[in-house]
């Protein structure tokens, strides 16, 4: 009975490891390139860069879960935004802000 006890607590601690993978999240400022959607309006998304660490060759793309929020994303326009990615999944919006450039 121990060893039955025994094997079903390994099985579940192997279990219990086994991840879904690594999980990141990145806040920074976005420049939005472009915007897209899916052909049936599921899936919306915007490709962008982070003007501080990439160039404009490295954009990257992020869903954008709420199509309001899309819809009020603009093309050229920076933003301070928060972003998550887990795993093989692609990038996933959390939160977004547009940043008013003060010019002197």
């Amino acid at each position: 009975m121990k060893k039955v006890y025994c094997f079903i607590i390994i099985v579940l601690i192997m279990l219990a490891s086994c991840d879904r993978g690594p999980f990141t999240s990145t806040t920074s400022q976005l420049i939005v390139m472009e915007k897209g959607h899916s052909s049936d309006y599921k899936e919306y998304w915007i490709k962008a860069y982070d003007p501080n660490n990439q160039g404009k060759e490295e954009a990257f793309k992020v869903v954008v879960q709420e199509e309001m929020v899309w819809h009020l994303i603009e093309k050229d326009k920076e933003y301070f935004s928060s972003y998550t990615k887990e795993g093989d999944k692609p990038w996933v919006l959390e939160q977004i802000e547009h940043v008013e450039i003060e010019k002197e």
